[in-house]
């Protein structure tokens, strides 16, 4: 059985429900125009934007703010925003939303990363917009609003390239915003001037990095290409050699190939072609075995008089060059004539 007091007490908590967290920083009860809140706090986590929805001109710098709450939205009374020096890495999607009266945002100095590409289409009487000092690659395209007069992005090449092109008037008597990248409190530039003597040179640079990567990878594939070509040669002549036997003849002989030690690797298409090699018609000592070497079989009988001298004829007889019989017995060394000697 459960304690009398109980459904008493489940009641006081749903008629006084509990107090929201309490906030990074005192606000005030009231809801004044303007509210200026800067440096009140040196760490904020996640700041409650509830208190922040009737003010026209809110100043919340120098507070460490991390984050803002995701329901966070500007309200459409509220012209001016100071959200710098702080420690703001996003923003929620459709904090401006409802940013329909914002003229002045200054977000410069955070840790912005990335800003959704369509985070500025509904502030439209933006007019001042300060975004340097955040590691942001590119400005969204939606920042450029008819109405925007002053931009200010980080002094780097290619969040400055990102804003070259709406920034730059190339028509007569057109208007565009007043783009600057600050290096420094002190030193602000105008971001075409600055694209123009910083940028430019990068570009080049990449591009004869580029240049010169394609024609190491052009040479690497020619070279490549010529040494297979060289392997497939040498591969291809190597195949023929000592104790290789082409394809018959017309007469029906094999053929085959010298090859001359003296002169070293020696083109296949300049070899001698030796056929009708006939060393001796004696029976060798494998005949006596009951074995017959091909060579000495019928179809490779000579075709000569038993009288007549044998002979070895070459397509080619301008020098002499050895002459190569392979023996057919396993373990018989291979005979080598040399003309003249």
């Amino acid at each position: 059985m459960g304690h009398p007091a109980a459904p008493l007490m489940l009641l006081l908590l749903l008629l006084h429900p509990a107090a929201p967290s309490s906030p990074c920083f005192a606000v005030p009860t009231s809801d004044p125009t303007s509210l200026d809140l800067t440096n009140r706090s040196h760490q904020c986590p996640e700041l409650d934007w509830g208190p922040f929805q009737q003010q026209r001109q809110l100043y919340l710098s120098r507070n460490g703010i991390e984050a803002l709450s995701p329901s966070s939205r500007v309200g459409p009374r509220l012209k001016e925003l100071d959200l710098s020096y702080n420690r703001l890495r996003e923003l929620p999607a459709a904090f401006l939303s409802q940013a329909r009266g914002l003229q002045r945002l200054q977000l410069q100095h955070n840790q912005l990363r990335e800003l959704p590409a369509d985070f500025f289409a509904n502030a439209t009487a933006l007019q001042s917009l300060w975004l340097d000092g955040n590691p942001l690659p590119a400005v969204p395209p939606t920042a450029f609003q008819a109405s925007l007069s002053f931009l200010a992005v980080p002094c780097r090449c290619d969040v400055v390239g990102s804003v070259l092109a709406p920034c730059t008037c190339s028509q007569p008597n057109c208007t565009v915003p007043r783009c600057h990248c600050l290096m420094s409190h002190d030193n602000v530039l105008n971001a075409t001037d600055f694209h123009a003597r910083e940028c430019w040179r990068n570009v080049g640079l990449i591009a004869g990095l580029a240049g010169a990567a394609s024609v190491v990878a052009v040479l690497l594939v020619v070279t490549a290409v010529v040494c297979y070509r060289r392997r497939k040669v040498a591969a291809t002549a190597a195949s023929v050699g000592w104790d290789k036997r082409e394809s018959t003849t017309a007469h029906g002989q094999p053929r085959y190939i010298s090859r001359d030690t003296e002169i070293g690797t020696t083109d296949a298409a300049t070899m001698l072609d030796y056929e009708n090699i006939f060393v001796t018609p004696c029976t060798t000592q494998a005949a006596t075995q009951g074995w017959t070497p091909g060579w000495q079989e019928k179809r490779y009988s000579p075709q000569v008089p038993v009288d007549d001298d044998y002979f070895l004829e070459s397509e080619d007889a301008s020098r002499d060059q050895p002459i190569y019989a392979n023996m057919q017995n396993h373990g018989q060394d291979s005979i080598y004539i040399i003309p003249g000697q």
